[in-house]
């Protein structure tokens, strides 16, 4: 056989492989769009949980919190106060009570959400330049509400203490500029990265978006690498690629990619955009998205080789999100993880990219701060890759000996 014989062989080759991997994912885009269940999967739920989740949030933090006053002190200045509160768009005055007896039932009975008491010497107290006594209860169960409500209060009562305190120094014949100057002798400057606006939906909706994501991803793979099983269909597909592995794998992983494609599309260019998600870098969340759709595809597909039937992987792999969300650092820094579940972080393809997705969604950064995150999501592709390689080869040898 001469060189041109050579040549012209491998590019038939060539060319079978492609075909072969055409069929494949033609006949996968087939499957998807024929099968009731990942149409759910795959088209319907994105939108209902992407759109229903963030909606919960679009008002960014809390507002009109319910409050409730106990004010012994029943003054000028109290009064003052109460209806700085009152004013803030945080804080809504629903009640008055006459003890904290009083405030703290409503707060166990759902009538209000935090109390503020107010002593009897409260202006007196500072009118006389003294400190006085003031006391919160809040209802802590959610944390966001009790927070956002407390923040508000304090930076309140720090604004009118100053105002009382420069009145005070002018009286005592200080100058107006160094009487103010003086009501706050340390100042502080800071920015807030990435979350500019500090809203509770800004830290959270990302993650709910990153969870859906995930989620109906490892949830479709596996379902359909456990169809294959279930229907003995391998055969098929070998036939399909002639005995190719990597045509089989990429021709089944692709479909999946797009329908990832489609969600990230979804996901920033309409969901963002309504839930008022702060996000200037769409094309890079959509660069870094693409590379994930890939890693996340191959890993469903290398533990989709654990489930012998759809429904045992659908069963197994309902709750798997959260967790493993979590314990890949997103609310708790794997710094802080205990050692076991610090090293069990690191199986997890969203430990390398949930920090890096979650910047990228609420600021404008370069793709040079992705470098590390896409090199560990590179190997990580690579592990998977190999792992399917392996396994798929294994069914095409039982396949050929049994033929």
């Amino acid at each position: 056989m001469n060189g041109n014989d050579q040549q012209l062989q491998l590019k038939s080759c060539r060319v079978e492989k492609v075909k072969g991997f055409i069929k494949i994912l033609l006949r996968e885009i087939k499957r998807i769009l024929s099968s009731k269940d990942l149409i759910i999967i795959c088209l319907l739920a994105p939108f209902i949980y992407s759109y229903g989740l963030s909606y919960i949030y679009h008002k960014q933090v809390p507002k009109d919190i319910k409050i409730s006053i106990v004010d012994q002190d029943n003054s000028s200045v109290s009064r003052l106060y109460n209806r700085m509160l009152d004013t803030t768009p945080e804080l809504n005055i629903n009640s008055y009570y006459s003890s904290t007896h009083s405030a703290y039932e409503a707060i166990f009975k759902d009538a209000t959400d935090i109390f503020y008491f107010i002593p009897k010497d409260f202006s007196e107290n500072l009118k006389r330049g003294k400190s006085t006594f003031a006391f919160i209860g809040a209802n802590a169960s959610n944390f966001m509400v009790s927070s956002s409500a407390i923040k508000t209060i304090v930076l309140t009562s720090q604004y009118l203490s100053a105002q009382i305190l420069v009145k005070i120094l002018i009286q005592h014949g200080i100058q107006k500029n160094t009487a103010v100057s003086m009501q706050q002798p340390i100042r502080t400057d800071f920015k807030w990265i990435f979350n500019p606006t500090k809203t509770y939906s800004n830290f959270f909706v990302p993650f709910i978006l990153f969870a859906v994501f995930q989620q109906i991803l490892i949830v479709a793979v596996c379902h359909t690498m456990s169809l294959e099983t279930k229907e003995k269909t391998w055969k098929d597909l070998f036939k399909i690629s002639e005995n190719k592995v990597l045509p089989v794998l990429f021709g089944k992983a692709i479909p999946y990619v797009f329908v990832a494609l489609f969600m990230v599309c979804l996901f920033v260019f309409l969901v963002f955009p309504f839930a008022d998600i702060y996000n200037t870098s769409k094309i890079n969340i959509f660069i870094l998205s693409t590379i994930y759709a890939f890693v996340i595809v191959f890993f469903a597909m290398a533990i989709s080789h654990l489930f012998k039937s759809p429904v045992v992987s659908l069963c197994a792999l309902t709750f798997y999100s959260m967790p493993v969300l979590l314990v890949s650092g997103f609310a708790w820094p794997l710094y802080m993880l205990p050692a076991y579940l610090k090293t069990a972080s690191y199986v997890f393809p969203s430990t390398y990219f949930i920090n890096t997705f979650r910047f990228y969604s609420l600021n404008d950064i370069s793709l040079s701060y992705a470098t590390e995150s896409i090199k560990e999501l590179t190997i990580f592709f690579l592990v998977c890759l190999i792992i399917n390689f392996i396994v798929v080869r294994k069914f095409a040898k039982q396949i050929w000996l049994k033929s």
